[in-house]
């Protein structure tokens, strides 16, 4: 994660051909795990277990989640004095106190604690008693809803914009610093909720306090016809997180300097736009330092897609903090899945990696990581040792954009085109055919290539694929429903937007069998291209053939000399390439790096 020079890596290979095996581990490697409230036991003897399980495999850490919908597992004179229950009934009930047995427990075996707060998301389908005792706490959303639904469940929010939210956090904070040992205090959720499908916090207070600031309603403004405007809201309410966070830093290292400070973050998309991945921006607090540890939540069952994701982290990290990936331990294909993430995370330069989550990690996993990257034992890397990571002076963040993005040309047409994947129109002939496109890991052209071109109409978009591919046979194949999740299948995919917005933006997916998805960010997989598909099955291959109306694209037809965003990624599953015409770091969802498409005559 930290940038070295050619004198480093030639000691360290030199080192590490040289070294003994025992020595394999040297450095000090954080190996934690989350601990989620419906993991913790209710007896001492239970969490005496479960130390000593994870401490045997060679586990060093463990993210204990100690606030959780507005209550805490431990006895909390602070929530007590603000009218909330003191402890959660399970642990109150036993008269136990779970964090104080697991500091007990693991400080025995050498292991570190960290506590893990839940922030700003305090409800899960009913509004909390947090909520309920602080109701002018709540995140309205534009519409004036309370909470926001996502599936099956209703979500409840504490808008980071309140000061009463602030304050809260920062005792609760304080309380549990002052009344345990703890070696590291971890924040989740410090964020706004996802803002595809909820745009919060427009209480009256914050709509007439940004008034006043900025002379505008929050609540009046487009995001299409006003996106600078709509910038300055997305940017005051990532401020409100930002000064919290900063605030936090400095409080809980004066009462105990050696506390480790970690965040999750999601890594996933840009971290401020107009769509800006839940305004939780973090770059800038790595380049500020307001953290001792960033945890990216480099979520995958696949390995080369968590891969991607480090690299879509080191791109805006570039060494200014330390890092411990997080690692999902569910939904694996293979046990050695898991391992084989762990081993990336040490060449991507990151110091550790975090499991999620502990119900996860049965005898054959543990036993995994034990006989694999765990085989040698590590000790949990200190604040002090971390902080001598960090650069003495910042690394300035990249920018958002590819410098020099690619191009593509969609000439204007007149003839008729049949969409049946045969592309035996003259149109084709003409049409602007490019391929090299590039692994998302960062590591080159995928070795599986694909090949794509536009053609327009005054109705239609049309787009085809030339997929190089193994016989259909081969080919991983699970969604037939639309609207399913086809970007897990072998699948192309479209990425189109028209406002070169970096924040909204279309989707369009299917895999080699024709089992289409399409959403828009505002409104999700609701929304409906209503589009054309024909694939036609080669010998190498597999060739698509896509026509979109543009009366379902919410803007104007294009004209000659019009430019749109877009880009093309594709997913090979036997191969494990995730790739793209224009290249994106880590993510497919990156709209300020796509391409440029040019309508031409």
């Amino acid at each position: 994660m930290l940038k070295k020079g050619p004198l480093f890596y030639i000691l360290f290979i030199l080192f590490t051909i040289l070294a003994p095996a025992t020595l394999t581990h040297a450095l000090p490697e954080f190996r934690g795990v989350w601990i989620d409230v419906r993991s913790i036991p209710n007896t001492r003897d239970g969490i005496e277990a479960m130390v000593k399980e994870l401490a045997s495999a060679h586990f060093n850490a463990i993210l204990v989640e100690s606030f959780y919908l507005g209550k805490t597992i431990y006895p909390s004179d602070f929530l007590a004095q603000q009218g909330l229950t003191s402890q959660m009934e399970v642990y109150e009930q036993t008269n136990l106190d779970p964090l104080a047995a697991f500091i007990e427990s693991a400080h025995s075996y050498n292991m570190q604690v960290h506590a893990w707060f839940d922030m700003f998301y305090v409800g899960l389908n009913q509004p909390g008693e947090l909520l309920e005792k602080f109701p002018a706490w709540q995140s309205i959303q534009r519409d004036g809803t309370v909470g926001y639904t996502q599936g099956k469940n209703h979500f409840y929010w504490a808008c980071p914009l309140h000061q009463g939210v602030k304050e809260f956090y920062i005792g609760l904070l304080i309380e549990v610093l002052q009344n345990y040992d703890l070696d590291g205090i971890h924040l989740d959720y410090l964020r706004f909720p996802d803002t595809t499908i909820a745009d919060t916090c427009y209480a009256q207070e914050h709509r007439e306090h940004f008034l006043s600031q900025y002379g505008v309603d929050p609540i009046a403004i487009d995001p299409f016809t006003q996106p600078d405007v709509y910038r300055l809201w997305n940017s005051y309410r990532a401020q409100s997180v930002t000064g919290l966070l900063a605030e936090i830093n400095t409080r809980v290292h004066q009462i105990k300097p050696d506390i480790i400070l970690s965040v999750a973050v999601q890594p996933r998309g840009m971290p401020i736009e107009l769509n800006p991945g839940f305004l939780q921006n973090w770059p800038f607090w790595t380049e500020n330092h307001y953290l001792d540890v960033l945890i990216p939540m480099t979520y995958s069952s696949r390995v080369n897609e968590m891969k991607g994701l480090t690299y879509w982290v080191n791109t805006f990290l570039l060494g200014n903090l330390p890092a411990f990936a997080g690692i999902q331990a569910f939904n694996l294909p293979d046990i050695k899945n898991l391992s084989q993430m762990v081993e990336f995370s040490r060449l991507a330069q990151f110091q550790g990696s975090v499991i999620f989550a502990y119900p996860y990690l049965n005898s054959e996993i543990l036993d995994s990581l034990k006989q694999g990257p765990f085989q040698e034992k590590a000790e949990a890397p200190s604040r002090k040792y971390l902080n001598s990571l960090v650069p003495v002076e910042k690394v300035q963040v990249v920018q958002y954009s590819h410098p020099n993005p690619r191009t593509i040309k969609a000439q204007l047409i007149h003839e008729v085109i049949q969409v049946d994947g045969l592309l035996h129109e003259k149109s084709w002939e003409k049409a602007d055919f490019q391929n090299e496109f590039s692994l998302i890991t960062g590591e080159g052209l995928a070795s599986s290539q694909t090949t794509v071109a536009c053609l327009f109409s005054p109705t239609y978009l049309y787009i085809m694929f030339q997929v190089d591919d193994s016989p259909a046979q081969n080919r991983k194949i699970t969604i037939y429903q639309k609207d399913g999740p086809v970007f897990y299948d072998d699948s192309v995919e479209v990425f189109i937007d028209p406002w070169f917005s970096s924040s909204f933006y279309y989707h369009l997916s299917l895999n080699s069998i024709g089992t289409q998805y399409d959403s828009f960010s505002r409104s999700g997989p609701s929304w409906n291209a209503n589009w054309e598909v024909a694939i036609q099955e080669k010998t190498n291959g597999w060739t698509v053939e896509i026509a979109i109306p543009f009366s379902k694209l919410e803007i104007q037809t294009p004209q000659p000399g019009d430019q749109w965003k877009i880009n093309f990624n594709r997913t090979d599953i036997i191969l494990g390439e995730f790739s793209g015409w224009s290249p994106t770091p880590g993510t497919f969802h990156a709209p300020s790096f796509f391409g440029i498409l040019e309508f031409v005559k």
